[in-house]
Parts: C-alpha cells; structure tokens; sequence
C-alpha cells in the first residue's frame, strides 16, 4: 500500500496543481527573478530560465553558479545536461526522416534493429516514440544488475540489456509504460537510416541550422568541453539553519536517444522558436509532436496535456545533479525553457509558475458540479483495479464518499466521473455493476486500471517465511538475488543493494505478494501445481513482473576440495 499510495501522491505532485488565475505581471522578469531566489545565490548551483512568446526573447537569465569550486556563474549560454528534454530531438530527427520518405513510423523496429528479439507482437517505430511498445525500462534494470544511479553508463550498455529481453511489459500498442529502452533504440534507427552517428546528425541536420551552437549529444563523457555547468545535489550538512550545503554529482553517462544532450537555456528558446515558426521540419513535423497518441497521450517526445484551460505540451528531466523542463503553450506562442545544475523541487511547477506571468488570464475550465452518490453508486464503484504496469488501486466507500488509496477523497461529477481536489485528473469508471475498468485522465495521458479480485493473505509468520527462502535467477538480466531470513523479517539481496519485504497493512494484503522500498518494487512469489514457490517477479512501474527463477544447487567455495 505504502508503494501505490507514494505513486498516487507523485502523479498528483508532477500536476503541478491548479494556477490561481491572476493578470499578466505588470513587469515578468522582475518577477521570475524573485521566482529563482533561492537559486541565485554566487556560492550555490542554479539554474537558467529562457522565456520566449512569437518568437521573441521575453526573458534569458542565469542563477547560481555553474561551478561552485571555481566560482563561476550560471548564464543563458551554460551548457546544462538536459536528461529527458533529449526525447524531443530524437522524436524530430525521426519525423524528419520519415518526412523524407527514408522510413515510417509503421515499420516494424526490427526492420532496422534485427537484434532485438522477435517478440510475439511486432513493436513499430510509433510505438517506440509513444511509449507503448512494452519495453522494460533500462535504467531500472541497470539498477536490479547493481549498478548505482552515478555509475557510467555507455550506449553499448543500454542496448546490451534491451537486446536481453524476453518478455515484455504488455502488450505492444495496448498501454503507457514510459521506458528510455524506446529512445535508445530509436536513436539507433536514426544512425541506421541516415547513415551518421547521432551525434552528426542532429549537429548538421537540427543544431545548426537553428543556431543551438551550445548544444550537442555526449557520446563520450570522457571529452572536455567548455561552458559545461557541474552536477550537484543538496547535501546532509547545513552551512547555516535550513542552509544544506550542496555536495557533488557524478554523471557519467553517454546513452543518448533517451538523455544525454547538452544545451543551454538561450539555445532552447531557439528550439522553442521553430514551434512557432518552423524553420526546420516544416509545420506537419511539429504538429506531429504536438499530437497525442490515443492509446497513452504522448506526443513526440514530449507530454500533451492542459494548463489552466489551455493545451499544452511540455517534458522533464532528472538525472544525478541536473532537473529540467521545458513547456510550449502553442495557441499563445509561449515557451518556458528551464534547467538546473542541483537536484532541486519538482521543474513542472516552477514552469508553470513562470508560464502564468505571461499569461494572465482567466484561462480556466468551467467547474463540475458536485452530486451526492446513492448507497448502490458507492457500491457498484468500490473495489480492486490494476493497471497494465501492476500499479493497484483500492477504491473504498466510507463516510458516503469514495476514497483513493485511503487518503485521497474522490469528488462525485455524475455518470461515473470524479475528480480529486487540488490535482488536474479526471477519473472516470466504466461498465455496469460492478463497474470494471478505472481511468485517471492526467497531464501525462490516460491511466487504464481493470477490477480484479484479491486473494486475501494471512500476517506472515516466521514460520512461513521458509516457503520464500532461496536463491533466484533472472536469465534475462544474467544477475543471482537471494532471499534470507534476518530474524523474524524477509529480505531479498541483489548485487550490491538489499531490501526488507513487507506485507502491506491488512486491507492491501494479498496472498504471495509483498512491498520492498527499492528498485524491485512490488515482489510477488510464484507457485507451481504443488504449490511450491517456484520463481519470484518483480514490478515497479516501469518493469512488470521480471522473472527471477528459483535455482538449487549451486556450487560452493571449497564444495570442491582443494
């Protein structure tokens, strides 16, 4: 429970919220300068904001220091490592060569990536572009193989362990599951086709010609470049009450398609511009950005959804020591670039915050009423929903309300449609009694979660922990984890992290299937006919249900002799 009430209450934080409606700032900058307060000190990591409305500058300005070590300062022309905002250039350099007649996002990946494994399903480049291939997530098995959030990362690397993969999250074209495997692999494809490195090609065909003369792919991190801001995070110890001195990052990563471009704050205002006025790509190419798929609502490379009544589109990005956003309100030729050299609160409200000065209002949605539910809605709506990634959802009446997760209430609307107050969702319930599927409509697309029956489990005892004891493969990921007892608790080791499970609180409880706070998420033990736990799985949003099957007897250190 402790797991799925978390992604609740982060799906809800990443809303952002609702804005009060106010009038345009009578002076903007003046106003985002108070915004980044808190990051503009000369002796701490900042950020840099770029603002730009039809196509001009509003607004271009560095805080903080790049390096803190060296004392030099964030500008608009600091080179920032921009994580996720990299989806987008890879979504236009495959538009652009589909525009070109050189492939279509129909294909097949498998046309251009033979290695990856025939799954039973073809997986198609638009599938990859909009998240629903099934693919597992590479970082989370990055993390299960050991590795830890600051180790190196290669593009090698990256397809080593999709190129591993058997099975898949769903099915292909059936769900949302975001996964940076689909970028990787979509840059690969982009230096097949084209028949240049990545690098080359968003250099000739997309920097260049729009002036980003800052940006570029890191395909070595070994390489120096100028201007570069250092990676930092806040640190344990405080140079004053409340002052967390900042500690470095480490990143050395060049898997790029999914992460990995640098940029600055000034050169993706001029990325911003071609949403206005496309130079580059034409307008078909960005209004194929702009367009959400209907199965998970993504765009290309980049998130469609609202604000304040108003469609927009818009990504971030984390990785050690960096957070970014970057947001396009396309009916009022407005852009927020935002990038950050500290791992600092959540980018998705700041933007927004700063959008807001620009826009004034009353962009709103007109207001629901509120209905009271008769005793048999409360009914046919309560239960258990699961969505395609294992994401649960407890759905209880109480006190002649619904509530989600035991701590959000659910506000009524009518014809099976709620709300939940202070956050952008739209939940909607389908079928008759009871009713079957659940959807949360939100900023980031369309969550489906289908009603299941519990297999309701007794506490676990000592006693029954022997059933679980052992050590467990997962061929896919070539790596070994045990599960021990230590006291009267279970916990599951895996190379170089460890984690208790624990049974959920007695209303979430299901029989074989326990909660971890670590990257194996939801563990859930698998039984053969007999009865016998045979295999464990692991789940955690962005991986489902990850085999790990149970060995005997492997050797031992001096099992040998000698």
């Amino acid at each position: 429970m402790t797991r799925l009430a978390s992604l609740l209450a982060l799906s809800l934080l990443l809303a952002g919220g609702p804005a009060p409606v106010r009038a345009q700032a009578a002076d903007p900058s003046a106003e985002i300068d108070k915004l980044m307060a808190p990051w503009s000190r000369p002796d701490r990591p900042g950020c840099a904001v770029s603002v730009i409305q039809g196509g001009k500058s509003l607004h271009a300005r560095g805080y903080g220091a790049a390096n803190v070590e060296a004392g030099i300062a964030n500008t608009p022309d600091t080179a920032f490592h921009i994580a996720s905002l990299s989806k987008q250039f890879t979504a236009f350099a495959v538009l652009l060569l589909q525009g070109e007649g050189k492939l279509s996002l129909q294909d097949d990946v498998r046309k251009y990536v033979p290695e990856l494994h025939r799954f039973a399903r073809p997986i198609t480049l638009a599938q990859l572009l909009h998240h629903s291939s099934g693919l597992r997530d590479q970082l989370s098995l990055f993390w299960l193989q050991g590795r830890r959030g600051e180790d190196s990362v290669t593009q090698q690397d990256a397809l080593r362990v999709i190129f591993g993969q058997r099975e898949l999250n769903f099915a292909p074209g059936t769900a949302f599951g975001y996964s940076n495997s689909n970028y990787t692999l979509l840059a690969l494809v982009v230096e097949r086709v084209s028949g240049r490195s990545f690098a080359d090609f968003l250099a000739e065909r997309v920097f260049r010609p729009l002036g980003m003369d800052h940006s570029y792919v890191v395909d070595d991190y070994h390489r120096i470049r100028a201007g570069q801001a250092m990676p930092y995070a806040a640190g344990e110890k405080e140079g004053a009450p409340g002052d967390k001195l900042p500690e470095r990052r480490f990143l050395p990563y060049a898997s790029y398609g999914s992460t990995d471009i640098r940029s600055t704050a000034a050169d993706l205002a001029r990325w911003a511009g071609n949403f206005h006025d496309p130079k580059v790509g034409g307008r078909a190419i960005i209004d194929a950005m702009l367009k959400a798929d209907p199965v998970t609502g993504y765009g290309g490379g980049l998130y469609i959804g609202t604000h304040r009544g108003l469609a927009i589109a818009g990504h971030s990005g984390i990785d050690p020591g960096f957070v970014g956003h970057f947001l396009v309100v396309p009916a009022q030729g407005l852009s927020v670039s935002l990038v950050c050299n500290i791992e600092t609160e959540d980018p998705v409200f700041l933007a927004r915050r700063i959008a807001d000065l620009y826009l004034g209002g009353p962009f709103t949605d007109p207001p629901r009423p509120e209905v009271k539910l008769a005793p048999a809605e409360l009914r046919r709506v309560a239960g258990n929903y699961r969505d395609p990634l294992g994401v649960g959802f407890l759905i209880e009446a109480r006190e002649g309300k619904l509530w989600m997760q035991g701590f959000a209430p659910m506000v009524a609307h009518g014809a099976g449609a709620f709300s939940v107050k202070d956050a952008p969702v739209a939940i909607r319930f389908s079928g008759e009694v009871p009713a079957r599927t659940l959807t949360i409509d939100g900023p980031g697309g369309a969550q489906v979660a289908t009603r299941y029956v519990k297999r309701r489990a007794v506490a676990l005892t000592p006693a029954g922990m022997a059933d679980y004891l052992g050590t467990y493969y997962s061929p896919e990921l070539a790596t070994l984890v045990t599960v021990a007892r230590r006291k009267d608790a279970l916990w599951i080791i895996g190379p170089g992290w460890e984690a208790r499970i624990s049974q959920p609180p007695e209303k979430y409880r299901e029989h074989d299937i326990f909660d971890t706070d670590s990257v194996t998420g939801t563990v859930r033990f698998r039984r053969d006919a007999r009865g016998r736990v045979v295999a464990l799985t692991s789940t955690n949003g962005r991986i489902v249900n990850l085999r790990f099957l149970r060995v005997t007897g492997l050797p031992q250190l001096g099992a040998l002799g000698g």
